[in-house]
C-alpha cells in the first residue's frame, strides 16, 4: 500500500477537523495516529521538539497505522510536513502521485493560537511577548520561537511543494473559508481526492476547540508528556475524550495585545509579500 494524500499543515489551521471529517468517509482511511510525522521524524528527533509523541520511525510502523485493505484512499495529516525542508522531496520519492492538502491561516492568529495550545498543555509558562521578542531564558525558547514565528512563514514552505508536485495535485484551503463554510470546503476536498461527495461528514462536531485546565494542579499534571502518551496508547479515544472533558473547561480565548499584533505584522510583512508572489494571490489582509 501507499499513502495517497497528505494534509501537511499548517498547524492550528483546521487540519484536525479536516482529518476527522475525511476519516468519516467510507472511501478514506486516515492514519490511526493523527500526525505520525513519519517523514519528519528524524528532523523532529534531532531538534528535540518538546511534544514527545510516539515515534513512527520505520516504514513498518507507518504502514501499520492503516488497517483497511479495501478500496480506500489512505491519508496522513502531519502538520510538521510543511515546515521541514526534506519532507516534500521525501514524500515525492515515496509516492510521486501523492496529493497534497495545505491549510493556511493568518500567521498572526496562527502563531498566537499555537502558543495558547502549548499553554493549555502545560508546555510553556513564559509570556508570548517574551518568546517573540527573544527575551525568554527558557531552554526551549528557540523552539518556541520556531513553532510560533518560523512555522508561520509560509512562502518558502509552500514553494518546496510547488517545485515538486503538479498544481492539480495541490489543494490550498484558506482557514477563514473553512470556518465560514465547512460543508463546501469538505466537498472541495472530496472532489480533490476523487471520492464520492454524496456522503457528508458530521460537520456539527467541533475539534480542537479552545479549552483550559480547570485549575493549576491539573495544568501541572497534564504537562507531563508521558502521562498524555500513556492515555492515548492504552485507552480508547472515547475514554480519553471523557477524561479530557472532565479536566478542561471551555473558556474565553485571550486576546492578543495591540502592541504585540503590531510587532507580528512587522515580523510577517516580508514573508506575506513573498507569499503573494508564490501563489499569485493577495494575502495583505492578514497584516492590515
Amino acid at each position: 500500500m501507499k499513502v495517497d494524500f497528505f494534509i501537511v499543515g499548517a498547524p492550528k489551521a483546521g487540519t484536525t477537523s479536516l482529518y476527522h471529517y475525511l476519516n468519516e468517509h467510507p472511501q478514506v482511511e486516515m492514519s490511526s495516529q493523527k500526525e505520525p510525522d513519519y517523514f519528519s521524524d528524524n528532523a523532529i528527533h534531532e531538534q528535540g521538539i518538546y511534544y514527545g509523541k510516539n515515534r513512527v520511525n520505520t516504514l513498518d510502523k507507518y504502514e501499520s497505522l492503516f488497517t483497511q485493505k479495501e478500496s480506500v484512499v489512505y491519508g496522513d495529516a502531519s502538520v510538521s510536513y510543511l515546515f521541514y525542508d526534506n519532507v516534500a522531496k521525501d514524500i515525492k520519492n515515496y509516492n510521486p502521485n501523492a496529493k497534497i492538502i495545505i491549510m493556511l491561516r493568518n500567521p498572526i492568529e496562527r502563531a498566537f493560537s499555537h502558543y495558547l495550545m502549548d499553554c493549555r498543555l502545560g508546555l510553556i509558562s513564559d509570556s508570548f511577548e517574551n518568546i517573540i521578542s527573544k527575551k525568554s531564558k527558557h531552554k526551549n525558547a528557540h523552539l518556541y520561537y520556531q513553532q510560533y514565528i518560523e512555522v508561520s512563514k509560509y512562502a518558502n514552505q509552500i514553494q518546496r511543494y510547488l517545485d515538486l508536485f503538479d498544481k492539480e495535485n495541490i489543494l490550498l484551503i484558506d482557514y477563514e473559508d473553512f470556518k465560514k463554510n465547512v460543508s463546501d470546503t469538505v466537498d472541495q476536498a472530496y472532489n480533490f481526492l476523487d471520492i464520492s461527495s454524496v456522503l457528508t461528514a458530521n460537520i456539527n462536531t467541533h475539534y480542537n476547540a479552545f479549552t483550559m485546565p480547570k485549575n493549576k494542579v491539573i495544568r501541572f499534571i497534564y504537562s507531563f508528556v508521558f502521562l498524555r502518551k500513556t492515555l492515548n496508547l492504552f485507552l480508547p479515544i472515547y475514554l480519553v475524550n471523557i477524561i479530557r472533558d472532565s479536566l478542561f473547561n471551555a473558556d474565553k480565548k485571550p486576546e492578543l495585545l495591540k502592541e504585540t499584533r503590531g510587532q507580528l505584522r512587522i515580523l510577517f510583512n516580508d514573508d506575506i509579500k513573498k507569499l503573494n508572489e508564490v501563489l499569485g494571490k493577495d494575502y495583505s489582509k492578514w497584516i492590515k
